[in-house]
């Protein structure tokens, strides 16, 4: 803008300067305003208990306008561990089982990774579909490590149906 623009915001300035000297008309008046504030209690604060003044002879004697607060403990929940799972975005979540299965097809070498990337929506289930399977074989696998060999047995059934829906092995048992 050219310097002599400039002096088109000057009127602009005195009318904002009188504007401003002006009282804005409220949308009650000063004697219903009054009224109200008859009707209303006049503030009295709570008298000062003796035994709490015993008690703690702090900043409180010092400074009688201040408030004090009762102490209080906060205790942190920790977050589940599939808590990314539920307070994250689903197709964050979907992406990140595709990468998953992704990446455990690609362990096996370039060729399977070339011919898994691919599927057939009606024929064969997602990628996200099969990361989720993996991440759960990977769950029982865990939590299998911490049975007995009698209990880790009898989730044999499972692993076959779980196999079926990857449509991949999962882990033998031994």
């Amino acid at each position: 803008m050219k310097p002599a623009g400039y002096l088109l915001l000057v009127p602009a300035g005195f009318a904002c300067l009188a504007m401003a000297d002006e009282t804005p008309a409220g949308l009650v008046s000063v004697t219903t305003k009054n009224h109200i504030r008859e009707g209303l209690p006049v503030f009295q604060p709570k008298p000062p208990d003796g035994d709490a003044e015993a008690r703690e002879p702090d900043a409180t004697a010092a400074d009688p306008t201040l408030l004090v607060l009762p102490k209080l403990t906060v205790k942190e929940k920790r977050l589940p561990a599939d808590a990314a799972r539920h307070l994250g975005n689903p197709r964050d979540f979907d992406r990140k089982m595709e990468n998953l299965y992704l990446d455990e097809v690609a362990a096996v070498g370039r060729l399977n990774y070339f011919l898994n990337c691919f599927t057939i929506p009606i024929l064969s289930p997602s990628k996200a579909a099969r990361g989720k399977a993996i991440q759960t074989s990977r769950e029982l696998d865990r939590l299998s490590a911490l049975m007995s060999l009698d209990e880790a047995k009898t989730l044999n059934d499972f692993y076959d149906e779980l196999a079926g829906t990857a449509g991949s092995r999962t882990s033998g048992r031994r």
